[in-house]
């Protein structure tokens, strides 16, 4: 019998392939394969031999991890530095907080500095720590730009074990203000580093790890692994681990549809009719400006739809505001433009809706990827207004091997049974 020890999180023999991210490990697959054969086989497990880990883990309902999490914990366990290409819904963030968590004492000194884009991840990624380490009495922290500094002070000055921050509000307290020192710093994770890059944050990376002890665990993960993703991790990572997906391809169990119009009133007309149906579940509408989502905000409220909105103008209290509501299922509707695309890590988004086709394909990828998470079901529903849209949404599920139909009816609702393109008086502004 085979790894019985440790947490009892066993892998699934589909995904042992894992195994064979090292020479050494090959020849445990091979093995492994041969018993397998045998009756009464025993897949591996991951030891985790830190009690309160796996008290941890027990209580937030891990009884199987995935694929990005299987080939990563047991990498960091050991003490590699790693880069992971991942896509959203993966479960990634568990990926590197799980064994972080593992290798962690509580010290009241930052241990672990975790960098991510936006300020809606910095949030999302603090939570998860603080749900996977209720008894480890570690503390957390998430700084970022538009929440008052005296806060994120205070909690420096009481101790923090775990840092997660966008790379603008982590200068400001390494550099100027001097909140923190790094001497005690065992983890640099950064998460989306391809989005961090592509949004001009190369420099303030780059000056956050040339301060960072040269003694420590690096760990990049990416939704995309470009020429300067893999330039960023030769400089700053050392003799890093690849992890990278089987193939490139999007969830199997996300649908993908598209919807052809010809001008903005049929356009409207249909999304007012689909979002008419009461049974739709959480929905979130992404289109490319704000003056577009609010201008799409402004139509289905005249049309008697309940909808908040979200996009970088608003200030960080109202965007956490419309967050927690959108969680905690008090609307079922959030219009957006792509600042919620990334980290936005809420259950059971039943279907994401692309009013403006996407700028580019990566928008796609991560639009969509905010349903059909963590193998719950979804659909992806993209409104095509030209032969060059459609060109390029059937390019992208060529690229990604995903089936997109043309999607001609909505659900019903029983009070209102209303098919795509039939007659209705809609409001419009």
């Amino acid at each position: 019998m085979v790894g019985t020890a440790g947490f009892e999180l066993a892998i699934p023999w589909s995904q042992t392939r894992c195994l064979t991210t090292r020479p050494r490990s090959a020849l445990i697959y091979f093995i492994l394969t041969f018993l397998a054969e045998i009756e009464g086989f025993e897949p591996p497990r991951i030891l985790l031999p830190n009690k309160k880990t796996k008290k941890n883990l027990r209580q937030t309902g891990y009884h199987q991890l995935t694929n990005i999490q299987l080939q990563t914990i047991p990498l960091v366990l050991e003490g590699r530095d790693l880069i992971a290409q991942s896509q959203t819904g993966t479960g990634k963030t568990a990926a590197f907080l799980i064994p972080i968590l593992e290798k962690l004492e509580v010290i009241f000194k930052p241990q672990v500095l975790i960098l991510v884009p936006t300020r809606e991840l910095a949030l999302q990624v603090s939570e998860e720590a603080r749900k996977l380490s209720p008894h480890h009495n570690l503390q957390v922290v998430a700084v970022y730009g538009g929440e008052p500094i005296h806060k994120q002070l205070q909690a420096f000055r009481r101790g923090v074990d775990i840092i997660i921050g966008t790379p603008g509000r982590i200068i400001d307290h390494i550099f100027t203000r001097k909140s923190f020192h790094l001497d005690h710093l065992k983890f640099v994770v950064l998460d989306e580093v391809d989005e961090m890059i592509g949004k001009g944050f190369l420099k303030e990376i780059e000056k956050i790890m040339k301060k960072v002890p040269e003694k420590r665990q690096t760990l990049l993960f990416s939704a995309t692994i470009s020429s300067e993703v893999e330039g960023f991790a030769r400089k700053f990572a050392k003799n890093p681990a690849l992890i990278t997906s089987k193939n490139d391809n999007l969830p199997s169990n996300t649908e993908h549809y598209y919807m052809e119009t010809t001008s903005l009133r049929q356009k409207n007309n249909s999304l007012v009719s689909f979002l008419s149906d009461s049974q739709l579940g959480s929905v979130i509408v992404f289109a490319n400006t704000k003056r577009k989502v609010e201008e799409i905000k402004n139509t289905l409220l005249d049309n008697r739809l309940r909808v908040d909105y979200i996009h970088s103008d608003l200030s960080q209290n109202r965007r956490t505001r419309v967050f927690q509501k959108f969680r905690a299922k008090k609307i079922s509707l959030l219009i957006a433009t792509d600042v919620a695309a990334r980290g936005l890590d809420i259950k059971d988004i039943a279907y994401v809706i692309n009013y403006d086709f996407p700028q580019n394909r990566e928008f796609y990828i991560h639009r969509t990827g905010r349903t059909g998470r963590a193998g719950a079901s979804g659909k992806a529903i993209t409104f095509i207004n030209s032969s060059r849209e459609k060109s390029q949404l059937l390019a992208i599920a060529r690229q990604r091997n995903f089936k997109v139909e043309r999607f001609t009816n909505t659900p019903t609702n029983k009070n209102n049974p209303i098919r795509v393109g039939e007659a209705r008086e809609i409001k419009f502004n």
